[in-house]
């Protein structure tokens, strides 16, 4: 399960931007803990790494494999991994063939992470 803060089967869930989605919350006494790394920012990593973090969330919300993405996109398996880790960028023609099959804007996996409607419109619910 990703450690997050809204429903994964929202149709339009806000990411808090605090922890990485693809981390798993299951924690074994005989593996080390997973330790939770902050979401990627333009300013510190860069469009490269915020575009592979949120097409990695997004594949991840819709259920979709690594290897089903490589055949829409006409990549390798391996070349959806290396840009699933940020370790080879996307290009922008790639961007728009998987927002096409995500039904997105291709705005959407190029943005940093929206932050959660609590914190921008504070607090209204209390008294």
């Amino acid at each position: 399960m990703a450690r997050t803060n809204y429903d994964p089967l929202a149709l339009d869930p806000l990411f808090d931007g605090t922890l990485d989605p693809d981390l798993d919350d299951d924690r074994d006494k005989d593996r080390p803990s997973i330790q939770p790394r902050p979401a990627p920012t333009l300013m510190r990593d860069g469009l490269a790494l915020v575009c592979a973090s949120a097409v990695r969330f997004e594949a991840a919300r819709r259920g979709l494999s690594q290897r089903q993405i490589a055949a829409e996109v006409g990549l390798s398996r391996a070349a959806v991994s290396y840009r699933f880790r940020g370790r080879t960028a996307w290009t922008l023609d790639q961007v728009g063939i998987i927002a096409l099959l995500f039904g997105c804007e291709p705005a959407l996996l190029v943005s940093e992470p929206r932050k959660p409607v609590g914190d921008v419109a504070g607090n209204y619910g209390a008294s």
